[in-house]
């Protein structure tokens, strides 16, 4: 089992003028941290629009920061929203993460679910499949020769061109998908996609669509999708607090979770999920469970070490391989994120070093 740390970099309000200086640089200490705690992923994730819910709109910026900081930590685009970008830029971003942090960048991509974000760059929600897809082929061909040939799709006509700089990792950085709905895992799977879910369904509701991505690595043949290399690795990220006190590790990790599931009042809250219905749907699975019923289903990780360790080895027995946690989401403070990374890192990844 691997251990990763995830932020959106979440600010709700009230503000003063230091909150959004402070969020980011905090962020970059409670990655560091982490590192130092166990911790062998960071995943940040990209957001535009989102007053409160997500100010992490330049995540190849942060990563390059983080890189800085860290030596060992793998760090991870969770995910490029491809449809945002144009593929060279993607391309050239990726690999100049990769060269800054000697090699530990890893390349997430998606699509992008909530409309709001994609719209707002002159993108139709309903092309964005179609879209990413095209952008990804092409940048694997940008990353399998620096003289890329050009290419021409539905929606881009890219021109021959030298592709610099190159990436350390060769062929390519490894290759994830944020899995919001269980059928991505499959879809990843197909695709010799590494996959991050999320665990607002609990571990028997999640179990066969793990069972479906280690059964779709086992058949993929990689080489379908413009020769990208297989990264057959399937994690999950839940909002985590862990603290000394097990009941106020419990009750704090719940609070926070119903906030990033959608029990707030922000601006854009009725779009967190892509749609109002969206954040129904999610925020009723969540509100219709008592605190207990949260972490004793594992959708929370909160406690104690030991109540932590607990629904950690609720995860890893269905197949995951790596646990991702968010410790930085909603109304959570710097000193309980960094407490909180201290006893995961002291009493909890130990736990799972084999």
């Amino acid at each position: 089992m691997k251990f990763g740390l995830m932020t959106q970099i979440q600010m709700p309000r009230p503000w003063d003028a230091e909150t959004e200086r402070c969020a980011y640089w905090n962020g970059l200490d409670q990655a560091a941290h982490a590192e130092a705690a166990g911790c062998d992923y960071f995943w940040i994730t990209e957001q535009h629009f989102y007053v409160e819910i997500g100010h992490s709109c330049a995540p190849e910026m942060f990563l390059a920061a983080l890189s800085q900081r860290t030596t060992t930590m793998r760090l991870g685009f969770g995910v490029i929203l491809l449809p945002c970008h144009h593929p060279f830029l993607v391309a050239e971003r990726v690999a100049t993460l990769d060269i800054l942090s000697n090699g530990r960048a890893e390349f997430g991509v998606g699509r992008g679910t909530a409309g709001y974000i994609v719209e707002g760059f002159g993108v139709d929600p309903e092309d964005g499949r179609g879209i990413a897809d095209e952008s990804l082929e092409a940048v694997m061909m940008m990353f399998a020769d620096q003289n890329f040939p050009g290419y021409k799709g539905e929606h881009f006509d890219l021109p021959p061109r030298q592709v610099i700089p190159r990436p350390i990792q060769t062929p390519h950085p490894p290759l994830w998908a944020a899995a919001s709905n269980l059928h991505t895992y499959a879809h990843a799977a197909s695709r010799g996609f590494g996959v991050i879910g999320v665990t607002r369904n609990t571990p028997e509701e999640t179990r066969p669509a793990v069972d479906a991505y280690w059964e779709g690595v086992r058949n993929a043949d990689p080489k379908d999708f413009a020769g990208a290399a297989a990264n057959p690795h399937c994690g999950a990220f839940a909002i985590t607090c862990c603290d000394a006190d097990d009941r106020a590790g419990r009750a704090r990790a719940c609070e926070i979770a119903r906030w990033y599931y959608g029990d707030n009042d922000a601006e854009l809250n009725r779009l967190r999920f892509g749609s109002a219905a969206g954040v129904k749907t999610v925020n009723e699975k969540v509100s219709g469970r008592s605190d207990d019923e949260l972490i004793a289903d594992a959708m929370v990780i909160g406690g104690d070490a030991d109540t932590c360790s607990r629904a950690v080895e609720r995860w890893a027995e269905i197949g995951l391989d790596q646990m991702v946690f968010m410790i930085q989401a909603g109304p959570a403070r710097h000193d309980e994120v960094m407490r909180a990374i201290d006893l995961l890192g002291e009493k909890v990844i130990p736990r799972f070093a084999d």
